[in-house]
């Protein structure tokens, strides 16, 4: 039996996709939460946040683990958590809280992974160099 990788890791990630949209609607449906408005901003911030995946895993295929968590938690904490929290209705406060700290640990995983990205990009004879430097 022949395996294609590639359409399994597609179909994993609809499977993804639908299953959040099932959890932020059966969420909003048990806290009475659920209009078409407020559940189609979670629809587009739960879209934002698998596209940009998407478009991560179209532009770097060969992402590893340890590069690409860094990436997901960024994605996540600024999309696809606050449409997930979104159904816990409205906390007084909560939202201004969230995103200065969410912000923050983004910003701060973005950056190690653009560092970590363009580390790649060094000649190697700059490499060795910096591994001198550190020892």
């Amino acid at each position: 039996m022949k395996s294609n990788p590639g359409k399994s890791s597609w179909v994993a990630f609809l499977l993804f996709y639908i299953v959040l949209l099932l959890i932020v609607t059966i969420l909003d449906w048990a806290n009475h939460l659920l209009t078409l408005r407020y559940w189609g901003t979670q629809a587009g911030l739960v879209t934002i946040g698998v596209g940009i995946f998407a478009l991560a895993g179209l532009w770097m295929p060969d992402l590893s683990a340890a590069r690409g968590v860094l990436l997901a938690f960024t994605i996540g904490v600024l999309t696809i958590i606050p449409a997930v929290l979104m159904t816990l209705g409205n906390i007084p406060g909560f939202w201004p809280q969230y995103f200065s700290i969410a912000l923050g640990m983004a910003a701060g995983s973005f950056l190690t992974f653009l560092f970590l990205k363009l580390t790649q990009k060094l000649p190697p004879s700059d490499q060795s160099e910096l591994e001198k430097k550190q020892v």
